[in-house]
C-alpha cells in the first residue's frame, strides 16, 4: 500500500469540511446518548422522516456514503482514510437503521459505507 501523499492530507482536510457541511453538528455525538436507539424499527417509530434525528442519521450516513465512494475508487488513502475515521464503529452503530432504510429504498443504498467498514475491518484485523 502506497504512503499517504500531501495530496492526500488535503483531500482528507476537504472531507471534514465537507461533513461540516453535510452533517448537522450534534449527530456525531448524539448516536453515541442514550437517547439514540440503534434498532431499525424501533428508530423509524420514534424518529421518523422529516425529524431532527432522522436527519441526523441520513447526514452521517450520506457522508461516509461520499467517503466511500471515493475510498471504492481509490481516490482516496485507504491508510490516511482508516486512521483518521471509526468507519466500523459508526456503521456498527447505524447498521440496523440503514439496512431498514435500505429494506424500504434502493437496494445499494449505503453499500459502499458498508463495504468500506467490513474494509476497516479488515485491515485492523491484519494489523
Amino acid at each position: 500500500m502506497a504512503e499517504p501523499t500531501k495530496d492526500d492530507a488535503h483531500l482528507v482536510i476537504e472531507l471534514a469540511q465537507l461533513g461540516s457541511q453535510m452533517v448537522h453538528p450534534k449527530a456525531r455525538g448524539w448516536i453515541w446518548s442514550e437517547e439514540f436507539v440503534s434498532d431499525g424499527d424501533r428508530f423509524f417509530e420514534k424518529y421518523p422522516p422529516g425529524t431532527e434525528e432522522f436527519v441526523y442519521v441520513s447526514g452521517l450516513a450520506a457522508w461516509h456514503e461520499t467517503v466511500a465512494t471515493l475510498w471504492k475508487r481509490g481516490l482516496v488513502s485507504e491508510e490516511l482514510l482508516f486512521d483518521w475515521l471509526l468507519v466500523a464503529g459508526v456503521w456498527d452503530k447505524l447498521k440496523d437503521i440503514l439496512l431498514e432504510m435500505r429494506g424500504r429504498g434502493a437496494p445499494q443504498l449505503w453499500e459502499n459505507f458498508e463495504a468500506m467498514a467490513e474494509a476497516q475491518v479488515g485491515a485492523l484485523s491484519r494489523a
